[in-house]
């Protein structure tokens, strides 16, 4: 026992934790406090070993974050799949509906053209259903561009948008590179990895429905 004990001490004196000391002598921790409750660390030995303890402790607490972000993630994932269920197949009405509001929030207001500009993949694949089923566009009068970050080559980008849109490579105008200056050194460069997609109609008549429709759900 005795033996233990200056061990304890030596053990602590060099700057180990009291698990620590419990697991390499088997001993618990209620007789290691007995042993070295009058025991002190020299000031470097002690600065060691607090700056190992808050190594650990912050370690453990990323650990910690990590494990419970995991898991919020995974009860939000169950949430959203049974909410999924609570949507069904789309009427055509309902399709008539839900593309008038995308199209009232994001669309352009102009007098000549529906121009639908976004980011959002399944949003843009929403919108080409609305306006090839509901509006009942012709692909030929279906149009696109792109606006891309210099990180990525405008050929990506047209594979790209063309594939989730449906929309023919050949209806793609020139796509441009543009960087606004509020987000210029701002934004990460994989925040949106393929641009903006906007979809142009050159159709009045058509531009006339569409504000027609959201006149109607105003009223």
């Amino acid at each position: 026992m005795r033996q233990d004990k200056n061990k304890a001490i030596s053990l602590r004196k060099g700057g180990k934790s009291y698990n620590e000391i419990s697991k390499i002598l088997g001993a618990p921790k209620s007789t290691l406090s007995l042993w070295l409750r009058n025991i002190k660390m020299s000031p470097e030995i002690e600065k060691k070993f607090l700056d190992r303890t808050k190594k650990k402790w912050s370690k453990s607490i990323t650990e910690f974050n990590k494990k419970q972000g995991k898991i919020a993630k995974e009860k939000a994932e169950k949430r959203q799949q049974v909410a999924v269920k609570d949507i069904k197949r789309l009427s055509k009405r309902e399709l008539l509906l839900v593309g008038v509001a995308l199209y009232w929030a994001e669309g352009s207001k102009g007098r000549w053209a529906l121009q639908f500009t976004n980011s959002d993949p399944d949003m843009i694949m929403l919108m080409m259903k609305f306006f090839r089923n509901i509006c009942e566009v012709p692909e030929s009068k279906i149009k696109a561009s792109a606006q891309i970050h210099p990180n990525v080559t405008p050929q990506k980008v047209v594979n790209y948008w063309s594939k989730i849109s449906g929309i023919s490579k050949k209806n793609f105008h020139k796509t441009y590179c543009r960087v606004s200056p509020s987000s210029k050194f701002k934004r990460p460069s994989n925040k949106l990895p393929y641009g903006t997609l906007r979809i142009e109609i050159c159709n009045i008549e058509m531009v006339d429905k569409v504000k027609g429709w959201i006149r109607g759900i105003a009223k």
